[in-house]
């Protein structure tokens, strides 16, 4: 289970690098907005935002399928650990 939550902690380390490079990519584009007068068109902002958007996505979705996987492989040993136990008490 260590490579899982060693896994857990990096996904959510870089979901947490991408929310805030969003929110600062949101705040910049605020201040600029407000600095200039005006909105902001930054292609290239707005691009980056767009695939900080996706890799979030994709990693919440790898995330999700490590969780579901991590449960059924809990499961599993606890019922071999039942399993075992009921054997011994015979």
């Amino acid at each position: 289970m260590g490579n899982a939550e060693n896994t857990e902690s990096r996904i959510n380390a870089a979901i947490a690098r991408l929310q805030a490079a969003a929110d600062k990519i949101s705040t910049d584009q605020s201040q600029a907005s407000f600095d200039m007068g005006g909105g902001v068109s930054d292609v290239g902002l707005s691009e980056e935002n767009s695939a900080l958007k996706r890799e979030l996505g994709e990693l919440q979705a790898k995330y999700d399928a490590l969780k579901r996987t991590a449960d059924i492989v809990s499961t599993r040993l606890d019922n071999s650990i039942d399993e075992l136990s009921a054997i011994l008490e015979q």
